[in-house]
C-alpha cells in the first residue's frame, strides 16, 4: 500500500561487496551486487565549497575516479539549467556539472524575433527541464544533444491511470508478472466492489488522492462506513486503494526510492533502462502498529512521507560525515539504501539483498516495458530522425512486505532533487539571531546561517546540505546518468551510435526489449 506521494539516500572497514561487471545486462537469474560504494570525496568537495559547510567528510580516498572533463570543444557535455526555475533542481545540476567538470548554462539569449523562442545550441548540450512545456519549446533537438524529459510522462505515471493500465495488462499476461503490484481500486469507479469486500474483511486499506502529492491528503479506512464518512469531507472524490501489511526495521515502516535512468529509444526501438544500485530509504518517525481505530490518526507511525515525518519531533537529521551517513549503525530517518538492505540483512535472517535486486530489477522490467510503446507513440512526432534525444530520471517508491518482496508502491514523473535539508533553530538562537539582524538584510545564526521562514518547516530555522541527498543524487543518479550520456556522445564522435555499449559502476541495465 501506497504512503508516499507521487509526482517528491558503508564504511571501508567493514565487509565488501561484490559488484557486478560493469556493462552487464541484467537478465534473469543474474547474480546481483550487495552494495555500491559511493564517491564520498567528491561529494564532500561541494558540500564545504559550495554550501560552506563545516562537514567532517572522509579523506581516504574512497572516490570510483571518474573523468572530470570541461564541457563544450574541450570534452564532456554542457549542462543547460536555464528551465531550471526551482532552487533545489537548480542546486543539484550545478552540483552534477560541478563534479564531472562540465561547463553549466544558465543564461541564454534572448527569444528570435522571428520564431519567438531561442534556438537549441549545436554544441553537445543537456537540457534540464522540468516541465513538459519546457521540453516542447527545446524541441526538435540537435543530433548532438539531450533533454531530461519524456513526453507522456505525467500522465503514465498518474496513479489512476497506472493503476488500470495495470488492471488491464494483467488480463493478458501471464500469471504473477504483476505480483509486484498491489491490489489496487479506482474510486469512484470500483467502490461498489471495494464496499464489498470490505464488508467480507477486517482489514485495512489505504487511501491516497488521485491529485494528492508529498502525502498529502493519504488517510486509513476500516470497513465501508469508515470509507464512505472520510471520503464524504473530500471535494474530489477520486483516489486509488490499496491492501498494505509492512516488513518492519526495529519496529519502524520504511519504504525505498529507488532511480531508474531511462535513455533514449526510437520508433522502432525500446529504451536503454538502468537501475541504480544506491537509493534512499525513508523511515517513519514513530513505532509501527497494527492500525486500529484509536491509532489510524498517528501518521507518523503509517505513513513514510519524508515529507511529513520531516516535521516530527522525533525525526533524525542526516549526519555531518560520510562515514556517519553509510554507517551500518545509522539510525537517521533518511539512509541510502545500500546501508539500510544491511540493516534489514542483520535483523532479519532470511533477507536476501541479492534476491531483492533481482526482484527490485523484474519490477522495473516490467514496469517500463508496460511505459515504452506510450513513450514511443508520445515521442515519435517530437523528435527527428526517429532517434528520441530525451532521458529521464524516474523515482521508483518500493516497500517490502511482511514476507521480504518488493512491491511497487508508484512511479515518479518528477522525484525530488532536494539535495538541502531544514533544521529548527532553538529560541536561543534565534533569539541571538534575531538581535544581531542589521538594518538591512536578513538575520544569520552566529554560525552564518540565514534565518529562514519558508513553507519547509512552520518554525524558524536554517538550511544544510544532507549529506546522504547529495551523495546518492548528485553522483549515483542524475550524475551517472549524465555520465551515460557522455558514452554515448562519445559514440557518436567514434561513428558508433547506437551500438555504442554503456556501462557504469553504480547502475544495471535492464533489458525490456524481450517484454
Amino acid at each position: 500500500a501506497s504512503s508516499s506521494g507521487s509526482s517528491s539516500e558503508a564504511e571501508e572497514e567493514e565487509e565488501s561487496l561484490p559488484s557486478t561487471e560493469q556493462g552487464e545486462v541484467l537478465g534473469a537469474g543474474a547474480e546481483i551486487p550487495r552494495g555500491a560504494e559511493v564517491a564520498r570525496d567528491d561529494a564532500s568537495e561541494h558540500t564545504e565549497a559550495a554550501a560552506g559547510s563545516s562537514t567532517t567528510a572522509s579523506s581516504s580516498g574512497r572516490g570510483r575516479g571518474r573523468r572530470r572533463r570541461k564541457g563544450g570543444d574541450g570534452g564532456g557535455l554542457k549542462v543547460n539549467t536555464v528551465a531550471c526555475t526551482g532552487k533545489s533542481a537548480k542546486d543539484l545540476y550545478t552540483a552534477v556539472a560541478e563534479h564531472l567538470g562540465w561547463r553549466e548554462v544558465d543564461t541564454e539569449a534572448r527569444p528570435s524575433t522571428a520564431t519567438g523562442s531561442s534556438r537549441p545550441s549545436a554544441s553537445k548540450t543537456i537540457y534540464c527541464v522540468m516541465q513538459t512545456a519546457d521540453l516542447l519549446e527545446r524541441l526538435p533537438l540537435p543530433a548532438s544533444s539531450w533533454i531530461t524529459r519524456y513526453s507522456g510522462s505525467p500522465e503514465l505515471c498518474d496513479k489512476g491511470n497506472w493503476a488500470r493500465m495495470v488492471m488491464l495488462c494483467q488480463d493478458l499476461a501471464a500469471e504473477g508478472t504483476f505480483s509486484f503490484s498491489p491490489r489496487t481500486w479506482i474510486l469512484p469507479d470500483q467502490v461498489d466492489e471495494l464496499r464489498e469486500k470490505m464488508a467480507k474483511s477486517s482489514k485495512t486499506y489505504i487511501v491516497k488522492p488521485l491529485d494528492g502529492s508529498q502525502g498529502d491528503g493519504i488517510f486509513l479506512v476500516q470497513g465501508s462506513r469508515d470509507l464512505d464518512v472520510k471520503m464524504s469531507c473530500k471535494s474530489n472524490g477520486a483516489a486509488v486503494v490499496q491492501q498494505e501489511k509492512p516488513l518492519l526495521h526495529r519496529g519502524l515502516k520504511f519504504d525505498f526510492r529507488i532511480y531508474v535512468a531511462v535513455i533514449g529509444g526510437s520508433v522502432d526501438a525500446p529504451p536503454h533502462v538502468f537501475l541504480c544500485k544506491e537509493g534512499l530509504a525513508r523511515f517513519c518517525t514513530e513505532a509501527y502498529e497494527e492500525p486500529t481505530q484509536k491509532n489510524m490518526h498517528k501518521c507518523m507511525g503509517h505513513l513514510t512521507n519524508y515529507s511529513l515525518n520531516k516535521r516530527s519531533d522525533h525525526f533524525e537529521h542526516c549526519p555531518e560525515s560520510f562515514d556517519e551517513v553509510f554507517s551500518i549503525s545509522s539510525t537517521a530517518s533518511k539512509r541510502p539504501l545500500t546501508t539500510a538492505l544491511r540493516q534489514i540483512a542483520e535483523e532479519h535472517a532470511d533477507f536476501d539483498i541479492e534476491g531483492f535486486y533481482v526482484s527490485v530489477a523484474d519490477l522495473v522490467r516490467t514496469t517500463l516495458a508496460l511505459m515504452a510503446p506510450v513513450m514511443r507513440f508520445a515521442g515519435r512526432s517530437l523528435h527527428s530522425g526517429g532517434e528520441f534525444r530525451s532521458c529521464q530520471v524516474y523515482g521508483f517508491d518500493v516497500m517490502l512486505d511482511h514476507r521480504r518482496a518488493p512491491y511497487l508502491l508508484e512511479v515518479n514523473n518528477s522525484p525530488s532533487l532536494c539535495i538541502d535539508e531544514a533544521l529548527a533553530l532553538e529560541a536561543e538562537e534565534l533569539a541571538a539571531a534575531l538581535a544581531s539582524k542589521p538594518a538591512r538584510g536578513r538575520a544569520k545564526t552566529t554560525g552564518g546561517d540565514v534565518v529562514c521562514r519558508c513553507m519547509d518547516m512552520s518554525q524558524p530555522h536554517r538550511h544544510r546540505t544532507s549529506l546522504v541527498d547529495l551523495a546518492v543524487k548528485k553522483t549515483d543518479g542524475d550524475g551517472g546518468m549524465f555520465e551515460l550520456l557522455e558514452q554515448l556522445a562519445e559514440g557518436d564522435d567514434a561513428g558508433g551510435g547506437g551500438g555504442t555499449v554503456l556501462e557504469h559502476p553504480d547502475y544495471l541495465e535492464v533489458d525490456i526489449a524481450g517484454d
